[in-house]
């Protein structure tokens, strides 16, 4: 593909011996992205709706994702192979989107081989999104037998692990890649009983005895930035075992906002890769920096032409009790994006911690971080900018990374509760970190 000098080049870094970088071109009716790590480089396009030309030069990665969230994915040069990924506690697929996205900008037609959650609505949303082989619901920790010895930097597997379920074995003894978001709820710091010592936290050593079980060769592990304070020091020992069975790791914090996204959620990523070293999260997160992140408005604004439903659960925003209205109103009433302490509950008249709380979003910054709590103006800064309610579904959805298109159903096809969509939105991973995850495990180095 011929194109023009490039409109754009985001994140030009020079990282030792390695160059990354990310530069988009306009090659008539196509925004061209070309992705290099170092000798790696990565090139696909979208069409660019007519008239759109000058946005795409303005912004070329908002038009990118733009095309991202209006449901159309990348063509890349030339398809070359396929990607077979095994998901383990996927929800609704949230860390599956980044990985489709990069998959598909780098000519892989990507195949979920197994997904495993205990929710089993939240398995037949993915499913229905996404090209799913085998399902199951029920704990992973049912499906793989592994004992641990010692702790931390001394673990080791006191045996090789081994996966209990004949289809599930010989499913992911087929996958390339392992992603997998333990439950975080105990590493969370909304969660001040049982912060850091929660057995949930446990669950995250599933993951690597699951992936040695299978020779699964590349891994992704996703988490809140908290979990590296649990008490049970979680993390070094899951990096133990991966070491120990001949993985190399790297691990750290992105922040989707720093990567151009109009959310400041922060998230927590540990990669390993088989016989190969996984190119650096930093390296990564280096390339791929925008330093000025898209704004809330930007993102609601794709709900502009899309046909919103009264009906469907995902448009409806949540009816308020009297007094959380009349807080709302308050916010409208007086132009304030923060409530007055004379306007919050007694608990918090004397001052609180949780200054965002019955907040009203700005339009023109990131978004704050999405929580299970979206639709409730007591659990955080949910308050829509311009309308006298908290977010509706569809937009929290939006602000998350799923495209417009994304179909949230139950096992039984019918339409999902406002409790499981909070549930399955607000948990999710924003789409740009699960990109850039993906990216540190496929762009690894052979050692």
């Amino acid at each position: 593909m011929t194109v023009s000098n490039p409109l754009q080049t985001l994140g030009n870094q020079h990282l030792g011996d390695l160059q990354a970088d990310q530069s988009f071109y306009l090659d008539a009716d196509r925004l061209v992205r070309r992705l290099r790590l170092g000798s790696r480089v990565v090139e696909s396009s979208v069409k660019v709706h007519p008239g759109d030309e000058r946005t795409a030069q303005l912004d070329p990665l908002g038009v990118w994702w733009t095309a991202y969230l209006e449901g159309q994915l990348p063509s890349p040069a030339e398809v070359t192979d396929r990607l077979s990924v095994a998901d383990l506690f996927c929800g609704s697929g949230g860390l599956a989107l980044g990985t489709r996205l990069l998959a598909a900008e780098m000519g892989l037609s990507l195949v979920n081989e197994v997904i495993v959650d205990s929710d089993a609505d939240a398995t037949a949303t993915l499913a229905a999104n996404h090209d799913v082989r085998v399902r199951r619901t029920e704990s992973v920790t049912s499906l793989v037998d592994f004992r641990v010895r010692g702790s931390g930097h001394n673990a080791e597997f006191t045996y090789r692990p081994e996966l209990l379920d004949d289809q599930v074995a010989t499913a992911a003894q087929r996958a390339d890649m392992l992603t997998a978001g333990p439950p975080c709820q105990g590493h969370s710091n909304l969660n001040n009983r049982s912060r850091r010592s929660d057995m949930r936290n446990h669950l995250m050593l599933t993951v690597p005895a699951f992936a040695v079980a299978a020779g699964i060769e590349r891994i992704v592990i996703e988490n809140v930035p908290a979990v590296v304070h649990d008490d049970a020091s979680v993390i070094a020992t899951t990096k133990a075992l991966l070491a120990s069975a001949g993985y190399r790791v790297t691990d750290g914090v992105l922040a989707s906002d720093k990567l151009g996204w109009p959310q400041t959620r922060r998230r927590y990523f540990m990669v390993a890769c088989l016989n190969a070293e996984p190119t650096p999260l930093d390296t990564v997160a280096s390339c791929l920096a925008d330093e000025k992140p898209r704004t809330l408005e930007w993102a609601l604004s794709h709900l502009d032409n899309w046909p919103i439903d009264d009906t469907d659960p995902m448009d409806q925003p949540t009816e308020h009790n009297q007094e959380n209205q009349r807080r709302i109103d308050w916010l409208f009433d007086n132009n304030e994006y923060d409530l007055a302490l004379s306007e919050r509950p007694e608990c918090h008249k004397d001052g609180t911690s949780y200054t965002s709380v019955y907040g009203r979003m700005r339009p023109d910054e990131p978004a704050p971080t999405i929580t299970t709590g979206f639709t409730t103006p007591g659990r955080g800064r949910f308050v829509h900018p311009t309308n006298r309610r908290t977010l509706t579904p569809r937009e929290a959805a939006l602000i998350q990374g799923f495209p417009l298109d994304y179909r949230f159903i139950t096992e039984s096809g019918s339409s999902p509760s406002r409790t499981q969509l909070a549930k399955w939105i607000g948990d999710a991973v924003p789409m740009p970190l699960g990109y850039a995850a993906a990216l540190s495990a496929l762009a690894a180095t052979s050692i």
